[in-house]
């Protein structure tokens, strides 16, 4: 099964890579190249044999020993799963490459390129992941891989209280999780995610605590307000690579997986929802609008870059609960071609920022003013990530915030259509933050410092995501057509 090979071979690229740092005594000089080289092989063997299943994944399951017991490790492949793992070994892969330029000799590139491996094997399989079990066990492989990688510069105090503070926030989010699932499982006797969609849970009050339970459990790595506290923290203090893997992967993963609680929900029709199911809907339209809020209120009044960016992750992730709470098919697929569309507009914009993270002043929007006279093409690329991210076309991330207003108006109602009002009306919002980027950064008067542009060879990984999103745009459907050509699959 192709999918467990490309588990296998991260994973043995990680453990490949950890040997291999062990003789850096032999070749100081070429250290970061071995073991990063290593590292790039792994991903991009991976991402191959995946982009060779992509055009024609078998939809199914996948049981591993022992068979279809009720704890059995089951993993589903359909268009979401798939399209996820290609959005995570994608950005992997970039942010690998400009890892090779951005560690210094002292470093210590054996561990740093081991866990980026294992964090997309987790990732891989918290998108892939068919039972509630499998999802928790690669879910907590993902924490704590992330947990030493915001962390590594260890030297930096803001990196190691962002760590603890996302250490907890993650923790708390876990048990609630756990919890949500010995809930589920005590009603159903499974902990496959198709039991979410028994009788027993959404016809019960304690089945929809046990969902609600997950839902905010795991909506904690999605940022959803009031979990959010450790994002903004963590993409303005970890060092550049990891913070734009955590923006373009760890986040969108987080909310993939409350795509997987809502989607058995979606499959069984909720066209017509009871009064118990209705109220965990309304406590998502809740969320979604008071997540937005916040975050395009906080990105608002931020002057460091990377805060600001934080926060309109936030707000990404209230615009996608939106479309979540409609428990409609048409939501799902907008959410997961959002999180393509985020995921590489924000790991983007996180790696054109370079090295300026090894002081946190640096990354103020007054310390970058004046690109233009400095690098036209940074300029230039600056504006472009930054019209990007307001979903102005012809920019990928334009589409999926349509179809999330779509997915609202589709759902009916007068409550969804105030909700299609307020994200609308947020995007506006957004506007003001990203074009004072463009006012200060692109078009500033250039400070006594100047802006740190960078070798022509970092800009290289940037660039790549910023034209994969203009194709996006471009070409929509060359995308959208994944998501949507098989459907999901429920066992």
């Amino acid at each position: 099964m192709w999918l467990t090979d490309i588990m296998m071979i991260l994973f043995a690229g990680a453990m490949t890579a950890l040997i291999a740092d062990m003789g850096k005594n032999y070749y100081p000089q070429a250290r970061q190249e071995v073991v990063g080289g290593i590292a790039f092989a792994a991903i991009a063997v991976s991402l191959i044999i995946t982009l060779q299943n992509w055009y024609s994944p078998a939809p199914g399951t996948v049981f591993i020993s022992p068979g279809t017991s009720a704890f059995s490790t089951l993993y589903l492949v359909d268009s979401f799963s798939v399209f996820i793992v290609v959005t995570v070994l994608v950005v992997g892969a970039v942010i690998c490459y400009y890892s090779l330029l951005y560690l210094k000799p002292d470093d210590n590139a054996g561990p740093f390129f081991a866990l980026l491996l294992i964090m997309l094997l987790s990732l891989t399989g918290v998108s892939s992941a068919g039972d509630l079990l499998s999802l928790f066990l690669f879910w907590e492989g993902m924490s704590i891989s992330a947990y030493g990688l915001v962390s590594f510069r260890r030297k930096s105090t803001l990196a190691l209280e962002a760590s603890i503070k996302y250490y907890f926030l993650a923790a708390a989010g876990s048990l609630l999780s756990l919890y949500g699932i010995s809930i589920v499982f005590s009603l159903t006797g499974s902990i496959r995610l198709s039991s979410l969609s028994d009788p027993l849970i959404t016809g019960t009050q304690t089945g929809i605590f046990g969902l609600s339970m997950l839902l905010i459990g795991f909506g904690v790595e999605a940022a959803i307000v009031p979990m959010h506290t450790w994002l903004p923290d963590v993409y303005s203090a970890a060092p550049t690579p990891v913070a734009a893997l955590v923006s373009g992967a760890v986040t969108g993963t987080g909310m993939f997986v409350l795509v997987k609680i809502i989607q058995p929900l979606a499959m069984a029709g909720t066209g017509h929802p009871g009064q118990y199911l209705q109220g965990a809907q309304y406590l998502l339209i809740v969320l979604s609008v008071v997540t937005m809020l916040v975050g395009n209120l906080s990105a608002m009044l931020q002057t460091n870059l990377r805060r600001m960016l934080g926060f309109s992750s936030v707000a990404q992730t209230g615009y996608m609960l939106a479309a979540l709470s409609t428990f409609s098919i048409p939501g799902l697929i907008a959410v997961v071609f959002n999180i393509w569309n985020h995921g590489l507009l924000k790991s983007n914009f996180f790696l054109l920022t370079g090295k300026n993270d090894a002081d946190y002043s640096m990354t103020e929007m007054s310390s970058l003013s004046g690109m233009a006279a400095k690098s036209r093409l940074h300029a230039f690329m600056y504006a472009s990530s930054s019209l990007g991210m307001v979903g102005s076309p012809p920019f990928g991330l334009f589409w999926s915030e349509l179809l999330i207003v779509q997915s609202l108006l589709l759902a009916g109602g007068p409550v969804y259509t105030i909700l299609a009002i307020v994200v609308v009306a947020n995007i506006v919002l957004s506007i003001g933050y990203y074009f004072r980027v463009i006012n200060t950064v692109v078009f500033g008067k250039a400070g006594e410092v100047p802006p740190h542009t960078g070798r022509i060879r970092e800009i290289a990984a940037p660039l790549s995501l910023l034209l994969l999103s203009l194709l996006t745009g471009l070409i929509p459907g060359l995308f959208l057509n994944h998501i949507a050509a098989i459907g999901p699959a429920i066992p």
